[in-house]
């Protein structure tokens, strides 16, 4: 059997390290995974270093803030950097279709270098953060992805069905592929003690990004409207805009709510301990929070959203909610903590449907994408 092909790729996204951002992750992840068979040069922000070549950082006036808070910033294209690590590879993969994923497109394209785009970003994610709800504007950044990356690329990569269908229903008429972010292998079911303060109560975690997008705010009301209140402990962790504002709004809870940032291992011990996820968020491609909890056995009550991959990762029916009403997600949640007994059955489900998502099997399938369309050995 002939050995694959070691391929030589220049891998564009604005930003690699620093921030549990999906997109982010899914970047670091596939990028490591991809260096035990292929030679990858990352171009990025961030500093010089074997295997990347370092672009200026730079925001958005009308984002700044926001970006800041993310920890998310763009990349300055610098030409002659792209020419020549673009020039040198085997093909291009770009990861978020910002400036840097356009004029990265543009030179692949002027290079003969072929380019396999990823699907990462609704505009969704970026507008609801800073206010805006415009079906108009929406579209109008749709159309601009699809005209300036995905149109242009040889393969576009979808971490969903549901990504897929937002991008064909657009018009796109490149071949796509629908592979998943995967379930890094670390998170899954092992021994974790649950700290000593959650004991005897019923801990709900929330994971993501502290924005608007992510409707923490639908599940701290529902948490206050719930009659298990009182022996309720909602744990939320990441980092964003939103912090401040939602530790005040937990602490009011009946048992106050913890809002923070957790290391890998302190994550992974929620993950592992906690009773239930929920996860309000109403834009999202995949659902990468919602995957690494049923990789550890952790079931997930998930907002039923229309613009939402994440519904469809919900264990049935009794497992979704209206996105956006605090008042359902209380009754659904109570009527889980109501019968203690639905929720082993649950576990061993969430663990079953996990082992279709393994960040290997997603490599190998953009292994074989790549085979399929890089340029032919010179």
């Amino acid at each position: 059997m002939t050995a694959p092909r070691r391929l030589r790729i220049a891998f564009a996204t604005d930003l690699i390290d620093g921030v549990r951002n999906g997109g982010v992750m899914s970047a670091q992840r596939f990028v490591a995974a991809l260096r035990e068979h292929h030679d990858v040069t990352v171009l990025s922000t961030g500093p010089a270093g074997d295997g990347r070549a370092p672009l200026p950082a730079f925001t958005l006036p009308p984002f700044g803030r926001v970006m800041r808070e993310m920890g998310f910033v763009f990349a300055w294209p610098h030409r002659p950097t792209l020419e020549r690590v673009i020039g040198e590879a085997d093909l291009l993969h770009v990861q978020f279709p910002f400036w840097l994923g356009m004029r990265a497109t543009r030179v692949a394209r002027e290079l003969g270098t072929p380019v396999v785009a990823g699907s990462h970003l609704q505009p969704e994610n970026m507008f609801l953060n800073i206010g805006l709800r415009s079906a108009r504007l929406t579209e109008w950044t749709w159309r601009l992805f699809l005209r300036t990356v995905y149109g242009r690329a040889d393969a576009v990569i979808c971490p969903s069905e549901f990504a897929r269908e937002e991008l064909l229903r657009r018009g796109l008429a490149v071949p796509t592929e629908v592979i998943s972010n995967g379930i890094d292998a670390r998170f899954s079911p092992g021994p974790a003690e649950r700290l000593e303060r959650h004991r005897d109560r019923f801990l709900l975690l929330a994971v993501g990004r502290l924005a608007r997008e992510k409707r923490l705010d639908v599940v701290i009301e529902a948490v206050r409207r719930s009659r298990h209140a009182p022996r309720i402990q909602l744990v939320v962790t990441g980092r964003g805009p939103e912090a401040a504002r939602l530790r005040e709004r937990a602490a009011t809870l009946p048992l106050p709510g913890e809002v923070s940032f957790l290391p890998d291992d302190e994550l992974l011990r929620m993950l592992r301990t906690a009773d239930l996820l929920v996860h309000a968020s109403e834009a999202e491609l995949e659902g990468m929070a919602v995957l690494e909890a049923l990789g550890c056995g952790l079931p997930a009550l998930v907002a039923d959203a229309p613009g939402s991959a994440a519904r469809h990762l919900a264990l049935g029916d009794g497992l979704r909610f209206a996105a956006g009403d605090p008042a359902d997600l209380a009754r659904k949640l109570d009527a889980l903590i109501d019968d203690p007994a639905r929720l082993p059955p649950l576990r061993a489900r969430a663990l079953e449907v996990a082992r279709g998502f393994t960040l290997a099997a997603s490599v190998a399938k953009l292994e074989a994408v790549y085979a399929r369309v890089a340029r032919a050995p010179r």
